[in-house]
């Protein structure tokens, strides 16, 4: 999996290198935690997003993302005996190909497919990580306000063998370029 990861980073750096500057967006985004691992709870999330495209024709744009994500852990009472528990949060970095697809000048669709790296320090009490990496997903659909603003709905969804998590949001997107 390392391997995996490694080479396609390495891929996408050289394709970065490889084209002129066509498209850096930055964002942000609040969520509304979904699915989670095995009943830990998350009350909010947050995400900022960076991705940078280059055009492939006037429709259609690949490119890379990365970012940071946090799902604010939920407390509950389990009882007089143990009292009140406490989902710890959920921090990842994604490093994600990215696509974009224009329906028209107003719609756009996209995905961003890769590994969510966590970068959590939640113990149990066996010293295991709470929290893992795993295959990342994020669909979109973004709604362009001018050539520079976007407003966008998307899920964001990350799972291996054991842990899975995922968010619907809201949030906005900025052209730099």
């Amino acid at each position: 999996m390392k391997k995996l990861i490694i080479t396609t980073v390495t891929a996408l750096m050289f394709s970065v290198l490889s084209f002129a500057q066509s498209g850096l967006n930055i964002g942000g985004s609040i969520g509304f935690p979904y699915e989670n691992y095995e009943g830990y709870d998350f009350s909010f999330a947050f995400n900022g997003d960076i991705n940078y495209l280059f055009e492939v024709n006037s429709a259609f744009d690949l490119g890379i993302a990365t970012g940071y994500g946090q799902a604010i852990g939920d407390s509950y009472y389990v009882g007089p005996i143990i009292g009140n528990f406490e989902t710890p949060d959920y921090q990842y970095v994604p490093v994600a190909g990215a696509a974009r697809f224009s329906a028209n000048e107003k719609l756009v669709f996209g995905a961003d497919i890769g590994y969510a790296i966590s970068v959590s320090s939640a113990k149990d009490l066996y010293n295991n990580d709470y929290y893992t990496g795993g295959f990342y997903w994020r669909p979109m659909v973004g709604f362009n306000i001018n050539e520079t603003l976007q407003l966008n709905a998307n899920y964001i969804g990350i799972s291996d063998d054991y842990f899975y998590y995922g968010s619907f949001n809201l949030g906005f997107t900025v052209n730099i370029n």
